[in-house]
């Protein structure tokens, strides 16, 4: 049974990834360090490239709202808003707040 709060787990997938130790230790010290390490930069690259939304990169990094932006913030990623985003936003606050 499931809590109406509660959302369904989404499907996951896990990789393996082999690396030589030189190039590993570069990313940390176990491979739960290394692995968050490489997951970041899936999603950095994942972001600047257009293959992944905002909204991806917080599913992929289990973040918020907030902790996505800095995290896109401190990695330098410009922020993808063109204005189909701005007409969307726009009709979003229309049915939030209201029509003027």
């Amino acid at each position: 049974m499931r809590v109406a709060n509660e959302k369904p787990k989404k499907e996951t997938v896990s990789v393996t990834v082999e690396l030589p130790g030189d190039v590993a230790s570069r990313y940390g010290t176990g491979s739960a360090q290394i692995g968050q390490h490489l997951l970041e930069q899936a999603a950095v690259e994942g972001y600047r490239s257009g293959e992944l939304t905002r909204g991806q990169v917080a599913q992929m990094l289990h973040l918020d709202w907030e902790d996505t932006e800095a995290f896109l913030a401190k990695h330098q990623c410009d922020r993808h808003y063109d204005l189909e985003d701005l007409e969307q936003d726009r009709k979003n606050a229309g049915s939030i707040f209201g029509p003027k």
